[in-house]
């Protein structure tokens, strides 16, 4: 019988801080930088493909750069134009033409693919 028994774990926080130091994570903020550089270019490339149609002037296309946060742990890609959500989501007087969305559904899958194969 176990009854009035005290089990008392003491050192898991220099344990937890010990392990979190010697984790490398190099290689996942390469990935994230990689990735990052990658759907930039694609948001880019696929403005260009899309505006040449009609009247552009390129700021938003310009706009579009990767901002890293968190370490290099986090990026954010997207314009900065405050009309960018009328180009890619269109409005009731303009069909959508979407940039960002198809580049990332493709960027984002390559990088989870890569970060699967980081881990095995």
């Amino acid at each position: 019988m176990l009854a009035n028994k005290i089990v008392r774990i003491e050192g898991l926080d220099d344990l937890q801080a010990g392990l979190k130091g010697r984790m490398n994570l190099s290689p996942v903020m390469d990935l994230v930088k990689k990735h990052g550089a990658q759907l930039s270019s694609k948001t880019q490339s696929n403005m260009k493909a899309a505006y040449t149609h009609g009247y552009s002037t390129g700021r938003t296309r310009r706009s579009v750069s990767p901002v890293f946060s968190d370490g290099g742990m986090t990026v954010s890609v997207g314009p900065t134009t405050n009309y960018f959500p009328y180009l890619e989501y269109g409005t009731r007087f303009m069909d959508a033409m979407p940039t960002l969305k198809p580049a990332f559904d493709v960027q984002s899958q390559m990088f989870i693919n890569e970060l699967k194969q980081l881990m095995e």
